[in-house]
């Protein structure tokens, strides 16, 4: 059987994930449920597609992925059903998947709900969803296409010759910090030149890349490229986040000599 993996911003004091596992074992009882994350900041369908975006490839073709963060907005919003890659998809229309994707999807509905009066996040239509999508029945069959596909954008980094800026995308539970610079763009400006990773808060510039958190001593501030290919300043054994004062959307710029 398929696997179905959470994604959320739910937190795990609350009911709501333990109330969603209860609907969907009700339906399926011999289900495997995997938790990516219920620990997404509030409302940050940024945080979430990159960390979403980092992992849902790891796992086999045919595994169903729930993302329940949506954006604040006042507005009511469709919650969606996609198939694309060998994967299937449910989540708000509210611009987070054109956050994961690079492309638009093909196959996509709005997910029909289940209690009119709660429209959105209803749990009895996400658990219908995903387990209509478990027992491999058509994505079509849950609703009818979407008018409009919500599009955002994430703030991408500014290349100029001698300069990559970038910016802060996120702050792991270790204290690392990722930036939105990425391995191939670093490898496409640089030509082989010497470089400065520099930030107005770094006492100490960097002007190494590493392949590993331990090639420094404890204590000592290193930069490297993550699994996911993102540029990251760490602090071995140490939170860089906090000791080098960095936090989200703080300016990153890579200067090549």
């Amino acid at each position: 059987m398929p696997f179905l993996t959470l994604t959320t911003d739910w937190g795990s004091r609350d009911h709501f994930v333990g109330s969603l596992k209860g609907l969907l074992y009700s339906s399926m009882p011999d289900i495997t449920l995997i938790d990516i994350s219920h620990h997404v900041s509030r409302h940050n369908i940024q945080q979430a597609a990159f960390i979403f975006r980092s992992t849902y490839m790891k796992f086999p073709l045919g595994t169903v992925h729930f993302i329940g963060v949506n954006s604040y907005t006042a507005n009511v919003i469709d919650l969606l059903a996609i198939k694309k890659d060998g994967y299937y998809f449910i989540g708000m229309n509210d611009g987070l998947f054109s956050l994961i994707f690079d492309e638009t999807p093909v196959d996509m509905v709005i997910v029909s709900t289940v209690d009119q009066a709660n429209p959105g996040y209803d749990l009895e239509t996400v658990a219908h969803a995903c387990t209509h999508l478990l027992m491999g029945n058509n994505v079509y069959e849950l609703g009818p296409r979407p008018s409009v596909f919500e599009e955002k954008s994430i703030f991408s980094p500014v290349i100029e010759e001698e300069v990559i800026r970038g910016v802060v995308l996120y702050i792991d539970d270790f204290g690392n910090v990722v930036t939105n610079i990425q391995k191939h763009l670093f490898i496409e400006q640089r030509k082989d030149r010497k470089f400065e990773i520099v930030t107005r808060k770094l006492q100490h510039s960097l002007d190494e890349i590493k392949e590993q958190y331990n090639h420094v001593e404890p204590g000592g501030m290193i930069a490297v490229f993550n699994a996911a290919g993102y540029l990251e300043i760490a602090i071995n054994q140490d939170s860089a986040s906090k000791l080098l004062g960095l936090k989200l959307n703080d300016n990153i710029r890579i200067e090549f000599k």
